[in-house]
């Protein structure tokens, strides 16, 4: 068992005719890649497509699409929690500026988790 924290990204009113889960797979690694250049803690995503409800009879016309990015703090690879928000922070952001600052939430969970390398 460990205590470890989940991150959770949210884009909303991407137009999946210009960016596809592909692309932002790949803005993603791009980042991730830099980020672990530049720090030495490479942030591992998820990444789901959601659909989107947000209400027009409320005058709400983000689009239909979220893309979430979950990430899960690995304490045996990166223990220094502080550090590893940074990296994910980081990551975000340079992704925000490449998608031209679309909506954008960011949470983070407190998370009791198990990983398993090897099952005897």
């Amino acid at each position: 068992m460990m205590i470890t924290e989940k991150y959770i990204l949210t884009f909303y009113g991407l137009d999946m005719k210009f960016y596809s889960e592909e692309y932002i797979a790949q803005l993603w690694e791009d980042s991730a890649n830099k980020e672990y250049l530049s720090s030495g803690i490479y942030v591992t995503g998820f990444i789901d497509v959601n659909r989107l409800v947000c209400g027009k009879v409320r005058g709400c016309s983000l689009g239909e699409v979220a893309y979430v990015i979950s990430v899960t703090r690995n304490p045996i690879e990166t223990w220094d929690k502080d550090a590893f928000k940074e990296s994910f922070i980081n990551v975000a952001k340079d992704i925000k500026v490449k998608l031209e600052n679309p909506l954008m939430t960011l949470s983070i969970q407190e998370l009791d988790t198990h990983f398993f390398t090897d099952i005897e």
